[in-house]
Parts: structure tokens; sequence; C-alpha cells
């Protein structure tokens, strides 16, 4: 439990570093913790909501348990949002991480193949295996995508992997 409170507390550092604030969600919505940041980004054409929803899980979830967890977030953060609608000025990125220790074989096959598809919309899950130190998430980019998904992949790793955290302090260090 120590190295999952550790990471929590990391995690969130580097969350407000990367310029997210902790919103407070209804206690049974799922997440352990959901955090945003909204700016306007040029290569977006507008504001551009963010969200991070993070969740431990004790057991190791199923590719149904862990869909449905995802899918739940990316609806979390939708009704969260405000402003214009989405493709007209505006755009959400959703980031659901699940938290495990020991990701299953199973769970690998299933993140490394799941691909959700949104209208001016991304949900990007991502899994953290706390005991092995392994960041994993979709490693491909879908046609439909190819605009935005190599950058949806360097900033779940920026965000999420202490191995990306130590590369970024390791540049500011050298700057």
């Amino acid at each position: 439990m120590e190295k999952i409170e550790s990471y929590c507390n990391l995690l969130q550092q580097w969350l407000n570093y990367y310029g997210f604030e902790e919103i407070k969600v209804h206690e049974g919505s799922g997440p352990d913790k959901v955090f945003r940041r909204s700016r306007v980004e040029a290569s977006k054409f507008g504001k551009v909501d963010c969200y991070t929803c993070t969740k431990y899980f004790k057991t190791m979830p199923n590719a149904e348990e862990f869909k449905k967890f995802s899918e739940t977030m990316f609806s979390l953060a939708g009704r969260h949002r405000t402003g214009m609608p989405l493709g007209f000025g505006a755009m959400l990125v959703v980031y659901p991480l699940v938290l495990v220790e020991n990701i299953s074989q199973d769970l690998i096959t299933f993140i490394t193949q799941y691909c959700p598809k949104h209208f001016a919309a991304a949900e990007f899950p991502s899994v953290y295996d706390i005991a092995n130190n392994l960041l994993y998430f979709y490693p491909a980019t879908p046609l439909w995508g190819a605009a935005y998904y190599s950058n949806y992949r360097k900033e779940s790793y920026r965000y999420f992997s202490p191995k990306g955290w130590a590369e970024v302090s390791s540049q500011q260090i050298v700057k």
C-alpha cells in the first residue's frame, strides 16, 4: 500500500506541474482522483479540456471492467466540462488511468488493442503496473487519429510514468 500512496502523491505533484488541478466529483462516480486542465491550444483549434481520472484496483480488473471504467470516466469528464460544443472551438481529452499491481497478460493484451473513437474528443486509457514500474496504453496510431495519437502517447507517458518524470527532471537539471 505504501508504493501506491507514494505513487499517487508524486502523480498529483506532476499533474500540478503540468497545469492540472484536482476537482471533486461525486464520491460514487468511480475514480479515486480526478484532475482537470483547460487551455487554448492552436493545434486543436480552440479550448481543450483535459481530464485525468485515476483508480487503484485492489483486484485485477478484467477487460470488461477496464473498458467500463474508461467509458465511465469519459462520460464523467463530458458532464463536467463547460463551454463551446465539441468540434466547434472545443475539444475533450480524457486519460483514464488504472493502477494495478502485477498486471495480467489478458489486461496487457486488451489495453494494447483498445482504441475508442469519439467526435472532437479522445479517450486514451492507460494502465500503470506499480509493482513493475511499467505503463501500458494503445501503442499504435489509427488512421483517423493520425493528427493527435502520437501526442496522446507522449502525454500519457509524461503524466503517468515515473520514468517520464525522471526524464523531465534530468532535463531541468541540465538547463
